[in-house]
């Protein structure tokens, strides 16, 4: 009897497995920033980029982008996927030491669809719009300055993701120009 028990145990459990296998998830990899400046009336080709010039007090003329790079290990094709991202400030008030900076509210929230990445590869995705002139714009006279810029993406979450497998951050750091 108890023989019987453990071969139906071990039958269902089975069946089970077979039934609902675990789906690999679309994963974000990493986060890279890069930067295309301006020189005379042309642009230089976008390079990576560890820190940002900007502040308040001048016209922000680069163009940045962020390449968030994704991974499907799953042996079909993934589709229609859809990246939401914020962007939010370190902001420090003028006269105050480094440690007294804080993180702003996100300013700018967007979201970038990714069509179709197939099975066991990676892409990239852009992320083009920032809006960061308008946000340095703000704080013109404020009595503020940006310190970092941060980004947070998020894949569309689907059933059964593992919430830190979707998620990432990428803070770059402002210098004065």
């Amino acid at each position: 009897m108890r023989h019987n028990r453990i071969h139906a145990i071990l039958a269902f459990a089975l069946l089970f497995a077979q039934a609902a296998p675990l789906a690999a998830q679309v994963e974000i990899i990493k986060i890279d920033w890069e930067l295309s400046r301006l020189q005379g009336k042309n642009r230089t080709p976008y390079a990576p980029v560890a820190q940002l010039r900007a502040g308040p007090a001048v016209k922000f003329t680069d163009y940045l982008r962020a390449l968030v790079t994704l991974r499907n290990p799953a042996d079909k094709a993934a589709e229609g996927l859809v990246l939401r991202y914020a962007l939010s400030m370190r902001l420090l008030r003028k006269g105050n030491t480094p440690d007294k900076a804080f993180w702003g509210i996100p300013f700018y929230v967007e979201e970038v669809r990714v069509s179709k990445i197939n099975p066991s590869s990676e892409r990239q995705a852009r992320v083009i719009r920032f809006e960061l002139q308008n946000q340095l714009n703000k704080l013109r006279n404020s009595g503020f300055e940006p310190t970092a810029l941060k980004l947070e993406v998020m894949l569309n979450p689907r059933q059964g993701d593992e919430p830190a497998a979707i998620l990432r951050e990428a803070v770059m750091e402002i210098v004065k120009p």
